[in-house]
């Protein structure tokens, strides 16, 4: 049976211990919002999906993996697994290397669509490459437009979020970098709770 994005979130707060409404209030969302992404009967936004994974303590690539760490990533158009709602689709390698560094995903935005009213922050930097459209990022209050071919390099500390303020389709690869960390001791440590080596 194939893992969705729903029984991870769920697998991850029994882990950690924690009820529905605990992991609510440690998000910033509803109770019901957390039952529903749990049944898959609702596909969070990208704010969302963060503020879980901050709340879960663990990165945003966790919920799109499927498979053990490797040496090479090849993954080819069309295979990628993917998170889609609120004019928002997220695609995910669905697989990660030994000791991670950089966790890449590619965006495509409906109009008028974006990261959601919440503020990202996280650790590490953030990369952005217009890929098609344009897209709005808005870091420490200060906007940034991109338009195809344009990149976008920062410290994801900064409060920031991102939109597409036009008509049509805009989409970006979006790569994260987190702070290096081993994770091989974790793994034979802690057989049984597989979140903890992607632990931020």
């Amino acid at each position: 049976m194939k893992t969705t994005l729903g029984s991870k979130i769920r697998e991850v707060r029994t882990e950690r211990g924690l009820s529905q409404r605990e992991l609510a209030a440690l998000a910033g969302i509803s109770a019901n919002a957390i039952s529903l992404i749990e049944r898959n009967e609702n596909s969070p936004s990208v704010s969302t999906l963060q503020s879980l994974a901050t709340a879960l303590n663990v990165k945003v690539s966790y919920f799109f993996e499927e498979e053990e760490p490797g040496e090479i990533l090849f993954v080819r158009a069309g295979q990628r697994p993917a998170s889609t709602g609120h004019g928002v689709r997220i695609e995910g390698v669905g697989a990660h290397l030994h000791n991670q560094e950089l966790e890449p995903f590619v965006v495509h935005l409906a109009p008028h669509s974006g990261s959601g009213k919440r503020l990202v922050i996280h650790t590490g930097h953030e990369l952005v490459y217009c890929l098609e459209g344009e897209i709005e990022y808005v870091i420490d209050d200060a906007a940034h437009r991109l338009a195809a071919g344009d990149l976008l390099l920062f410290e994801a500390h900064l409060p920031h979020s991102w939109y597409n303020p036009t008509e049509g389709q805009a989409s970006f690869l979006l790569v994260l970098q987190t702070p290096d960390e081993s994770e091989i001791s974790v793994k034979r440590h802690f057989v049984s709770h597989p979140s903890l080596p992607h632990l931020r």
